[in-house]
């Protein structure tokens, strides 16, 4: 009689167990209200917009999804109306941790791409604290540099804050470059290209090196919708136009207006509290006013909001501390604005020397105009 190997019996004996397909989300928050409807927003595509999928009530800090996805999906996690934040959908346990009164408060770890994703958003905080921080350290000298027009104090400290957003703009450089077959870099390039902070040309050199399973996911297809979307009709106002002036009730209910608020260099920025792409790029704008307001700089921001509470609460939350205006889409319509966020740069006459959306070089060319005077 032929007798079956004790190795192999025992193997015939095991119970074996197939691992669950799918993803899980553990929330946990902190400073947000109990019962706060928590939704669950995947990309579209083919729309560029986000839908929701899922939702549940917050609550003992508290929440869950579960789910399935064929390829990694580019997601949102709404836990407010003005708090969002990316998660990655993949098959694995996710867990998720938030502080509304604390950015350093908040991560996604857990799978492979919510980490990567989590890392790169750890070291732009990182410098972002720091250069808080000196911000904070330097208040007062700033201050008093200002009071006394002391051009020398006040080159120092702008030469030095350049450092952080040099340092910022390198790790967002390195990431794309260097790693250009990542999710996260997928994410990156999808907000620039959404932002058209990139040349499609350009973009389409990285997109090209992703593999199959980030081509065929919606962030993929979406990177792809966006290079093969013929560009916008350019703005009404146009680069060699002199501004039109335009006026409304501030935050405070105050009567004001762009001539009125003409720097030697303005900013005439559009946006809306709700487009994730405006809260993208609030931290360069605001960056932009603490290192050249002192030389002359000032800042019109136009908000395409009918929620007057969001619109005043994000001013206070991000130190928007310049001129605001809102729910004024008739000066969209004069402006002819398509995409959000637009700045029209304007000389010291209200002369637009530039239309962009934040690109890297609205530094540049406000140096350029403020050296010029």
């Amino acid at each position: 009689m032929r007798t079956i190997p004790l190795i192999l019996t025992a193997l015939l004996l095991m119970n074996f167990t197939i691992k669950d397909k799918g993803y899980v989300i553990k929330g946990t928050t902190k400073n947000i209200p109990q019962g706060e409807m928590i939704y669950l927003k995947v990309l579209d595509p083919n729309t560029n917009s986000f839908n929701a999928i899922d939702s549940t009530r917050l609550k003992n800090d508290r929440f869950q999804f579960k789910g399935s996805t064929t390829y990694p999906s580019y997601a949102l996690l709404e836990l407010s109306k003005d708090a969002t934040e990316i998660v990655v959908l993949e098959d694995g346990e996710i867990v998720f941790t938030y502080d509304y009164n604390d950015e350093l408060g908040t991560s996604t770890t857990g799978t492979k791409n919510n980490n990567q994703l989590n890392y790169f958003h750890n070291s732009i905080k990182k410098v972002q604290k720091e250069a808080n921080k000196y911000r904070d350290d330097n208040q007062d000298i700033l201050t008093k540099a200002i009071t006394d027009n002391d051009q020398v104090v006040l080159e120092r400290l702008s030469s030095e804050f350049k450092v952080y957003i040099s340092q910022i703009n390198d790790i967002i450089t390195t990431q794309l470059k260097d790693y250009s077959d990542s999710f996260t870099s997928a994410v990156i390039l999808y907000q620039r290209l959404d932002n058209k902070n990139i040349d499609p040309k350009e973009a389409k050199t990285y997109y090209d090196r992703y593999k199959e399973n980030i081509k065929h996911s919606n962030i993929g297809l979406g990177i792809k919708k966006l290079l093969e979307t013929p560009p916008e009709t350019s703005t009404l106002v146009k680069v060699g136009d002199k501004a039109i002036d335009v006026s409304g009730q501030n935050q405070e209910g105050k009567e004001i207006s762009l001539y009125n608020s003409l720097g030697k260099v303005t900013l005439l920025h559009f946006w809306a509290p709700w487009c994730p792409s405006c809260h993208e790029t609030l931290p360069i704008i605001r960056d932009l006013y603490q290192e050249f307001h002192a030389q002359g700089l000032n800042i019109f921001s136009i908000a395409l909001d009918e929620d007057k509470q969001e619109w005043i609460d994000t001013i206070a939350k991000e130190k928007l501390n310049w001129n605001h205006i809102a729910n004024l889409y008739e000066i969209q319509i004069q402006y002819g604005v398509k995409n959000i966020p637009t700045v029209f740069v304007l000389d010291k006459n209200g002369k637009v020397i530039d239309i962009n959306h934040l690109d890297n070089n609205v530094s540049e060319i406000i140096q350029q105009e403020l050296n010029r005077q």
